[in-house]
Protein backbone atom coordinates (compact mmCIF):
# COMPACT_ATOMS: atom_id res chain seq x y z
CA UNK A 1 0.00 0.00 0.00
CA UNK A 2 0.93 3.21 -0.77
CA UNK A 3 1.86 6.05 1.92
CA UNK A 4 1.30 8.71 -0.70
CA UNK A 5 -1.93 10.27 -1.41
CA UNK A 6 -2.64 13.11 -4.38
CA UNK A 7 -5.67 15.10 -3.69
CA UNK A 8 -6.94 17.34 -6.20
CA UNK A 9 -9.27 19.84 -5.75
CA UNK A 10 -12.02 19.93 -8.49
CA UNK A 11 -15.35 21.57 -9.52
CA UNK A 12 -16.14 24.58 -11.92
CA UNK A 13 -16.71 21.74 -14.94
CA UNK A 14 -15.90 23.18 -18.34
CA UNK A 15 -14.14 20.95 -21.41
CA UNK A 16 -10.85 22.31 -20.52
CA UNK A 17 -11.02 21.96 -16.99
CA UNK A 18 -11.94 17.97 -17.60
CA UNK A 19 -9.44 17.14 -20.28
CA UNK A 20 -6.92 18.63 -17.73
CA UNK A 21 -8.23 16.69 -15.43
CA UNK A 22 -7.98 13.65 -16.92
CA UNK A 23 -4.30 14.35 -17.78
CA UNK A 24 -3.30 15.21 -14.30
CA UNK A 25 -4.98 11.80 -13.33
CA UNK A 26 -3.14 9.82 -15.87
CA UNK A 27 -0.18 11.62 -15.41
CA UNK A 28 0.12 10.98 -11.54
CA UNK A 29 -0.95 7.14 -12.53
CA UNK A 30 2.21 6.73 -14.47
CA UNK A 31 4.58 8.94 -12.85
CA UNK A 32 4.33 7.99 -9.19
CA UNK A 33 4.12 4.58 -7.89
CA UNK A 34 1.03 3.40 -6.89
CA UNK A 35 -0.29 6.38 -5.04
CA UNK A 36 -4.11 7.17 -3.96
CA UNK A 37 -5.24 9.55 -6.44
CA UNK A 38 -8.59 11.55 -4.12
CA UNK A 39 -10.43 14.17 -6.27
CA UNK A 40 -12.14 16.85 -3.79
CA UNK A 41 -15.32 18.63 -4.66
CA UNK A 42 -15.93 21.77 -2.87
CA UNK A 43 -18.33 24.03 -2.50
CA UNK A 44 -20.65 26.88 -4.44
CA UNK A 45 -19.30 29.53 -4.87
CA UNK A 46 -15.88 27.61 -5.01
CA UNK A 47 -14.16 26.67 -2.33
CA UNK A 48 -10.03 25.11 -2.63
CA UNK A 49 -9.86 24.60 1.25
CA UNK A 50 -13.84 22.64 1.50
CA UNK A 51 -12.54 20.48 -2.00
CA UNK A 52 -8.59 19.62 -0.48
CA UNK A 53 -10.53 18.58 3.13
CA UNK A 54 -13.53 16.90 1.05
CA UNK A 55 -10.30 14.45 -0.16
CA UNK A 56 -8.46 14.68 2.41
CA UNK A 57 -11.58 13.13 4.56
CA UNK A 58 -11.12 10.12 1.85
CA UNK A 59 -7.90 8.91 2.36
CA UNK A 60 -5.21 8.39 5.43
CA UNK A 61 -2.28 8.49 3.91
CA UNK A 62 0.96 9.90 5.79
CA UNK A 63 1.88 11.79 2.78
CA UNK A 64 -0.52 14.18 0.62
CA UNK A 65 0.23 15.92 -2.14
CA UNK A 66 -2.45 19.08 -2.70
CA UNK A 67 -2.46 18.88 -6.44
CA UNK A 68 -4.35 21.50 -9.00
CA UNK A 69 -6.26 19.60 -11.36
CA UNK A 70 -4.44 21.47 -14.12
CA UNK A 71 -0.60 21.05 -14.30
CA UNK A 72 2.19 18.81 -13.41
CA UNK A 73 5.98 19.06 -12.42
CA UNK A 74 8.58 16.32 -12.95
CA UNK A 75 9.95 17.24 -9.56
CA UNK A 76 7.01 15.36 -8.08
CA UNK A 77 8.98 12.37 -6.78
CA UNK A 78 12.00 14.42 -5.43
CA UNK A 79 9.81 16.37 -3.73
CA UNK A 80 7.90 13.78 -1.95
CA UNK A 81 11.51 11.73 -0.65
CA UNK A 82 12.33 15.16 0.88
CA UNK A 83 9.06 15.06 2.99
CA UNK A 84 9.25 10.99 3.53
CA UNK A 85 13.20 12.09 4.88
CA UNK A 86 11.03 14.59 7.33
CA UNK A 87 10.78 18.09 5.74
CA UNK A 88 7.42 19.57 6.61
CA UNK A 89 6.65 20.87 3.47
CA UNK A 90 7.78 20.98 -0.12
CA UNK A 91 7.74 22.19 -3.49
CA UNK A 92 8.49 20.74 -6.22
CA UNK A 93 8.63 23.35 -8.48
CA UNK A 94 10.78 26.82 -9.16
CA UNK A 95 9.09 28.26 -12.65
CA UNK A 96 5.71 28.03 -14.01
CA UNK A 97 5.29 27.25 -17.34
CA UNK A 98 1.70 28.38 -18.65
CA UNK A 99 1.42 26.81 -21.78
CA UNK A 100 -1.18 28.52 -24.27
CA UNK A 101 -4.19 26.64 -25.92
CA UNK A 102 -2.62 25.64 -29.01
CA UNK A 103 0.26 23.80 -27.03
CA UNK A 104 -2.21 22.69 -24.32
CA UNK A 105 -3.81 20.77 -27.25
CA UNK A 106 -0.54 19.03 -28.08
CA UNK A 107 0.03 17.75 -25.04
CA UNK A 108 -2.91 15.97 -24.67
CA UNK A 109 -2.28 14.42 -28.14
CA UNK A 110 0.78 13.16 -26.44
CA UNK A 111 3.55 15.61 -26.73
CA UNK A 112 5.94 16.07 -23.62
CA UNK A 113 5.52 19.38 -21.95
CA UNK A 114 8.78 20.06 -21.79
CA UNK A 115 9.54 20.33 -25.40
CA UNK A 116 6.94 22.75 -25.87
CA UNK A 117 8.68 25.63 -23.22
CA UNK A 118 11.79 26.59 -25.64
CA UNK A 119 9.54 29.26 -27.71
CA UNK A 120 7.40 31.66 -26.51
CA UNK A 121 4.58 30.65 -29.19
CA UNK A 122 3.94 27.69 -26.96
CA UNK A 123 3.06 30.02 -23.59
CA UNK A 124 0.22 32.06 -22.88
CA UNK A 125 2.89 34.21 -20.52
CA UNK A 126 6.62 34.72 -20.04
CA UNK A 127 8.00 31.75 -17.48
CA UNK A 128 7.75 33.06 -13.68
CA UNK A 129 8.86 32.09 -10.44
CA UNK A 130 5.37 30.08 -8.74
CA UNK A 131 4.31 31.52 -5.59
CA UNK A 132 4.91 28.65 -2.49
CA UNK A 133 1.74 26.88 -2.01
CA UNK A 134 0.03 26.99 -5.38
CA UNK A 135 -0.08 24.78 -8.42
CA UNK A 136 1.48 21.98 -6.28
CA UNK A 137 2.78 21.17 -2.74
CA UNK A 138 3.76 18.13 -0.76
CA UNK A 139 3.43 17.65 2.87
CA UNK A 140 3.17 15.57 5.54
CA UNK A 141 -0.48 14.86 6.51
CA UNK A 142 0.26 16.29 10.15
CA UNK A 143 1.57 19.75 8.39
CA UNK A 144 -1.68 19.69 6.43
CA UNK A 145 -4.06 19.18 9.87
CA UNK A 146 -2.32 21.54 11.45
CA UNK A 147 -1.69 24.47 8.57
CA UNK A 148 -4.42 23.69 6.32
CA UNK A 149 -6.49 26.15 3.27
CA UNK A 150 -8.67 28.42 4.76
CA UNK A 151 -12.70 28.22 3.74
CA UNK A 152 -13.09 32.08 4.31
CA UNK A 153 -11.34 32.40 0.42
CA UNK A 154 -13.96 31.35 -2.36
CA UNK A 155 -13.76 31.95 -5.59
CA UNK A 156 -9.85 32.33 -7.28
CA UNK A 157 -7.44 34.44 -5.59
CA UNK A 158 -5.17 34.62 -2.37
CA UNK A 159 -5.78 31.28 -0.89
CA UNK A 160 -2.19 29.55 -1.79
CA UNK A 161 -0.25 32.72 -0.62
CA UNK A 162 -2.22 32.68 2.81
CA UNK A 163 -1.29 28.99 3.06
CA UNK A 164 1.96 29.73 2.36
CA UNK A 165 2.11 32.43 4.75
CA UNK A 166 0.75 29.95 7.26
CA UNK A 167 3.13 26.99 6.61
CA UNK A 168 6.13 29.61 6.57
CA UNK A 169 5.15 31.10 9.89
CA UNK A 170 4.21 27.54 11.74
CA UNK A 171 6.29 24.91 9.97
CA UNK A 172 9.31 27.08 8.50
CA UNK A 173 10.41 27.46 4.80
CA UNK A 174 9.52 24.42 2.41
CA UNK A 175 12.47 22.22 0.69
CA UNK A 176 12.11 23.70 -3.14
CA UNK A 177 12.89 22.32 -6.29
CA UNK A 178 14.19 23.82 -9.29
CA UNK A 179 11.76 21.31 -11.77
CA UNK A 180 9.28 23.16 -14.03
CA UNK A 181 5.60 23.51 -13.54
CA UNK A 182 3.62 22.82 -16.83
CA UNK A 183 0.24 24.60 -16.55
CA UNK A 184 -2.27 23.23 -18.92
CA UNK A 185 -4.59 26.21 -20.50
CA UNK A 186 -8.24 26.47 -20.09
CA UNK A 187 -10.72 29.21 -19.27
CA UNK A 188 -10.00 31.70 -16.91
CA UNK A 189 -12.18 31.94 -13.72
CA UNK A 190 -14.11 35.23 -12.89
CA UNK A 191 -11.69 37.79 -10.52
CA UNK A 192 -10.90 41.46 -9.94
CA UNK A 193 -7.23 41.19 -11.69
CA UNK A 194 -5.03 38.50 -12.84
CA UNK A 195 -3.52 38.54 -9.32
CA UNK A 196 -6.66 39.51 -7.19
CA UNK A 197 -9.31 37.77 -6.72
CA UNK A 198 -11.73 39.62 -4.82
CA UNK A 199 -11.67 42.54 -1.76
CA UNK A 200 -13.01 39.95 0.85
CA UNK A 201 -9.73 38.03 -0.40
CA UNK A 202 -7.26 40.17 -0.27
CA UNK A 203 -8.06 41.76 3.25
CA UNK A 204 -7.99 38.18 4.76
CA UNK A 205 -4.67 37.76 2.66
CA UNK A 206 -3.49 40.71 4.84
CA UNK A 207 -4.39 38.87 8.25
CA UNK A 208 -2.25 36.48 7.13
CA UNK A 209 0.55 38.69 6.25
CA UNK A 210 -0.06 40.72 9.77
CA UNK A 211 0.22 36.96 11.93
CA UNK A 212 3.05 36.91 14.27
CA UNK A 213 2.53 34.90 17.16
CA UNK A 214 1.37 30.95 17.83
CA UNK A 215 -1.74 32.57 18.94
CA UNK A 216 -2.25 34.87 15.94
CA UNK A 217 -1.99 31.80 13.99
CA UNK A 218 -4.48 29.88 16.42
CA UNK A 219 -7.10 32.67 16.01
CA UNK A 220 -6.58 32.64 12.35
CA UNK A 221 -6.58 28.63 11.46
CA UNK A 222 -9.44 27.47 13.95
CA UNK A 223 -12.13 27.29 11.25
CA UNK A 224 -9.97 25.54 9.23
CA UNK A 225 -8.69 23.72 11.23
CA UNK A 226 -12.19 22.52 11.95
CA UNK A 227 -13.07 22.76 8.22
CA UNK A 228 -10.20 20.17 7.66
CA UNK A 229 -11.10 17.52 10.26
CA UNK A 230 -14.66 17.44 9.44
CA UNK A 231 -14.03 17.05 5.81
CA UNK A 232 -15.69 20.16 4.03
CA UNK A 233 -18.84 18.64 5.46
CA UNK A 234 -20.28 21.52 6.62
CA UNK A 235 -19.31 23.00 3.22
CA UNK A 236 -20.42 20.42 0.77
CA UNK A 237 -23.04 20.56 -1.62
CA UNK A 238 -23.20 18.80 -5.59
CA UNK A 239 -21.86 20.20 -8.61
Amino acid sequence: MSEIAVLIPYGNETPWRRRALDYTLSWYAENLENPRTVIGFGSNPWCKATAVADALARSTESVIIVADADCVSPGVKQAVRIVQQGANWAMPHLKVYRMSPKATERIHEGVEPGSLTGQNIWLDQSPYKGYEGGGITVLRRDAYLDCPLDPAFTGWGQEDEAWATALNGLHGAPWRGAAPLYHLWHEKPARMTRYAGSADSLARLQQYKMARTHEDWSNLLKEARSCAQRGGSRYRVAI
